[in-house]
């Protein structure tokens, strides 16, 4: 969803959204078929919005090693992201990651997934600044929910066996929707995979120490014995596999978050 109204553009020049969807090698014959699919998945325009600039005029939502995130019109779902698999990815196909989205969703931190083949997954799309923007513009009290409510996020995954290998450098990785900071998202899923020993509340904690609980963020004020605590109980997380112990571990580690002055 978005959550202000913005200017967007409909991508209506063929020669641009080819470029977006066959990123960054845009072959006639991958157009066409790329077009052919998307008509199947019921996408029925791109838009040219973002920070991202393919070119002049053209902008995209994200853009990493693997994939392009657009904004798109879907017939049922509205507006959507639109993950597009790069033509020189190393990866395959995007079906692993759609189906663990897909899994994910009962937790409620994860985008929703409406469609997806192996070149396209057409998911919400989560309207908010980054872990590392709210950190920038939002007081320590608010900023204090805002880990506790994604260390909560983590536990969830964790709870289901998504474990997030990249999670721990989530400051863009991580979207607040509209702004709020309980309602943390975890939009990509690229680097998931199920495990039994899923540690995402270890990695987000040891982030959030490493880059925010630290004389150089200037965020929180560290403070050495809290700081110690969070680490030994990152740790305990991490060595334990019993969930109604991890489950208490996660409650004392909100706890330390939420009350350090």
């Amino acid at each position: 969803m978005l959550c202000r109204n913005y200017v967007i553009e409909i991508i209506a020049d063929m020669m641009k959204l080819c470029k977006v969807l066959c990123f960054p090698k845009p072959e006639e014959s991958c157009c066409s078929q790329r077009l052919e699919e998307l008509r199947r998945l019921g996408v029925e325009y791109l838009y040219s919005f973002g920070n991202i600039v393919i070119e002049k005029n053209l902008r995209v939502v994200g853009k990493g090693h693997s994939a392009v995130i657009a904004l798109a019109k879907h017939s049922t779902a509205g507006v959507v992201g639109l993950k597009i698999r790069r033509v020189d990815s190393k990866r395959d196909s995007l079906e692993g990651e759609a189906n663990l989205l897909r899994l994910a969703e009962c937790t409620n931190f994860t985008p929703r997934v409406f469609a997806f083949t192996k070149n396209f997954i057409v998911r919400e799309y989560i309207d908010g600044p980054t872990l590392k923007q709210l950190a920038a513009l939002a007081t320590s009290p608010l900023l204090k929910k805002a880990f506790a409510k994604l260390i909560e996020a983590a536990f969830e995954l964790d709870r289901i066996g998504i474990d997030i290998v990249e999670i721990s450098r989530p400051d863009t990785q991580v979207v607040f929707m509209c702004g709020d900071p309980e309602k943390p998202y975890f939009i990509d899923l690229e680097s998931a995979r199920l495990s039994p020993y899923s540690a995402n509340v270890s990695r987000i904690v040891s982030a959030i120490v490493r880059n925010y609980v630290s004389k150089e963020a200037h965020i929180m004020e560290p403070y050495g014995k809290n700081v110690h605590k969070l680490i030994s109980l990152s740790r305990q997380f991490k060595k334990c596999f019993e969930e109604d112990m991890r489950k208490r571990i996660v409650e004392q580690i909100i706890d330390i978050v939420l009350n350090m002055d």
